[in-house]
């Protein structure tokens, strides 16, 4: 029993430590792509994408998951005035000029163009982050039935294996599991990539996660 505790004590900190690289990378990537990506490029990868948008979900699912987007960025940032208040903190307006005397000359230096495009590119990318996860929910029926094909697969492999006295490996379930972590992280990466995604690069990413739970159903231990 202590062994099966300390197992499930190091999946649990592996899990962990899992999620907790992913959320150090993400922020990383959020400042890179604050620092260095221009506007003009953040705004022509939205441009671009929605017209793969429309080309590979249809002009009506693809309306769907814009509308759905936007729904959920004036939910989540503009209505609660997180957009205008970030403007307003940074930048400084007329009154900030006339209080400054004779500061106010600092009010014209580029460096204020520079970080009005950088806070424009960063809420783009949160919109586009938005707009990618309302296309991947635009593909559950396809997921549900991937997943539960997978799983079936998975439950009868292990079953024929079990009839056959084979042992299932542990190996082959850790690897599942990881790859799991790992797919899960670098679709959160996605998210934010300043390059264009694909709609149809979303199934792809479904038959991987589909092959991997299969291959853990499949090698599932035996519980004691």
């Amino acid at each position: 029993m202590a062994e099966a505790g300390s197992y499930s004590e190091a999946r649990t900190g592996n899990w962990l430590w899992a999620l907790l690289v992913g959320a150090i990378l993400l922020v990383m990537e959020l400042i890179l792509f604050a620092a260095l990506v221009p506007a003009a490029w953040s705004e022509r990868v939205r441009d671009t994408e929605r017209v793969w948008l429309h080309e590979g979900l249809g002009a009506t699912t693809a309306d769907a998951v814009v509308e759905r987007a936007e729904r959920w960025y004036d939910m989540l940032f503009v209505s609660p005035g997180l957009v205008e208040t970030s403007y307003r903190i940074t930048l400084p307006n007329d009154e900030d000029v006339e209080r400054a005397g004779a500061l106010s000359p600092l009010a014209t230096l580029p460096l204020w163009t520079w970080v009005a495009g950088r806070l424009e590119v960063i809420w783009a990318a949160l919109h586009q982050a938005l707009q990618r996860l309302a296309m991947v929910i635009a593909w559950w029926p396809f997921f549900l039935l991937l997943l539960a094909t997978a799983w079936g697969d998975g439950w009868v492999r292990r079953r024929i294996r079990q009839s056959g006295f084979a042992y299932a490996s542990p190996l082959a379930h850790a690897y599942g599991l990881r790859g799991i972590v790992v797919v899960f992280v670098l679709s959160g990466l996605v998210l934010f990539l300043p390059l264009p995604v694909p709609a149809l690069g979303v199934s792809v990413v479904g038959a991987l996660v589909a092959v991997l739970v299969g291959t853990i159903v499949a090698n599932a231990q035996k519980r004691l």
